[in-house]
C-alpha cells in the first residue's frame, strides 16, 4: 500500500511541474544553428478540428494585428493552416527607445498549435535630451539577448539585459495570449 501511496505522489508532483514549465512562456533564450529562434507547442481543446482551430487564430491574428502601423505583413496559408505576422513593438522601461522587430509563425498540427518566433532584432535610438546612442542603430538578438552577450562585459551588459528581460515578457504575452485562444 506504501509503494502505490509513493507512486501516486510522484505522479501528482511531477504532473504539476509539468504544468507550471508550460504556463511558464519564455524563460531563457534558444540559439538553434547560430540563431535565436522561440518554440512553443500549444495544446488545444481536442473538441475542436482542424479548421475550426484555424478559424480562431485567423480571428485573432487579424483582430490584433490587421491595421496596425507596427505590422509590416500578415500572410495566411490555407493550405498549411498557418499564419506568419511581421511586427515591431517598443520595449519599455529602456534608457534609449528600443523597437523590437519580430516575426512569428503559428501552425496548427493535430493535437495543438505550434508557435515560433525569430527573425528578432533591436533599432535603438537616444530619447531626446540624451546623448548619443553608445549601442549600434541596428542589433540582432544574437549580439544582444543570448548568453553569450548578456554576460560579456562592458558598458552595455545592463542595458543587455534590460533588453533581454523586456524580450521574455513581451514574448512570453504572445505566449499566453496564444495559449488562451484554445
Amino acid at each position: 500500500m506504501k509503494k502505490y501511496i509513493l507512486v501516486a505522489s510522484m505522479l501528482i508532483i511531477g504532473l504539476s511541474e509539468m504544468a507550471a514549465q508550460v504556463d511558464a512562456g519564455f524563460t531563457n533564450v534558444p540559439v538553434v544553428n547560430g540563431k535565436v529562434v522561440f518554440e512553443q507547442f500549444i495544446l488545444t481543446d481536442q473538441g475542436l478540428s482542424a479548421d475550426q482551430k484555424y478559424a480562431v487564430l485567423q480571428k485573432w491574428v487579424k483582430g490584433k494585428y490587421a491595421g496596425s502601423p507596427l505590422v509590416s505583413g500578415i500572410r495566411f496559408d490555407d493550405k498549411n493552416q498557418s499564419a506568419t505576422v511581421s511586427a515591431k513593438t517598443e520595449l519599455s522601461g529602456m534608457p534609449e527607445k528600443t523597437v523590437m522587430n519580430y516575426r512569428f509563425d503559428l501552425s496548427i498540427a493535430s493535437a495543438g498549435c505550434v508557435l515560433v518566433i525569430r527573425d528578432i532584432s533591436y533599432q535603438s535610438t537616444p530619447k531626446q535630451g540624451q546623448g548619443t546612442s553608445s549601442f549600434p542603430k541596428t542589433i540582432t538578438a544574437e549580439q544582444t539577448i543570448t548568453d553569450q552577450a548578456v554576460n560579456a562585459a562592458g558598458e552595455e551588459a545592463q542595458i543587455r539585459s534590460s533588453i533581454r528581460k523586456e524580450t521574455l515578457s513581451f514574448l512570453s504575452g504572445i505566449y499566453k495570449e496564444v495559449s488562451g485562444l484554445f
